[in-house]
């Protein structure tokens, strides 16, 4: 009985391990971390996070960097941009007579095309930074 006991210690211990695993990998892409150089303060709204139709999409931006945004493969004009300069900030909300006039419900990709003026770069240089988030 003893060999039979520490067989199912140990099925036990490779079971909680593997569950474990399984629980950590599922809190990945719900962070508010995205993968850039620092260039990226804060996404409005946060990675993963459930919004209304009208809510606004943005991105704050690392002081020297400018940018544009697009919501689910849509550039959004500058004229319908919202930008705030000394905080290197970029915002979108949709409303009528816009280029999107209300977010579609389900799974909703934003996009900022970024780069750097004081650097000398252009849109030609740009990163991307992408994410998604919920629309109720």
């Amino acid at each position: 009985m003893t060999g039979l006991r520490k067989a199912g210690v140990g099925l036990a211990l490779v079971g909680a391990l593997a569950a474990f695993v399984y629980a950590f990998s599922l809190g990945k892409g719900t962070t508010d971390e995205v993968a850039t150089t620092g260039s990226v303060e804060v996404l409005v709204p946060r990675q993963g996070a459930q919004v209304l139709r009208q809510s606004e999409i943005g991105i704050d931006l690392a002081p020297e960097w400018t940018g544009v945004l697009q919501i689910n493969g849509i550039e959004i004009p500058e004229d319908q941009l919202r930008r705030v300069p000394a905080q290197n900030q970029v915002f979108f909300t949709p409303g009528p007579g816009k280029e999107i006039e209300e977010l579609p419900a389900g799974l909703v990709q934003a996009v900022a095309v970024i780069w750097r003026p004081v650097a000398g770069e252009t849109r030609e240089d740009a990163d991307t930074v992408r994410w998604t988030f919920q629309v109720a």
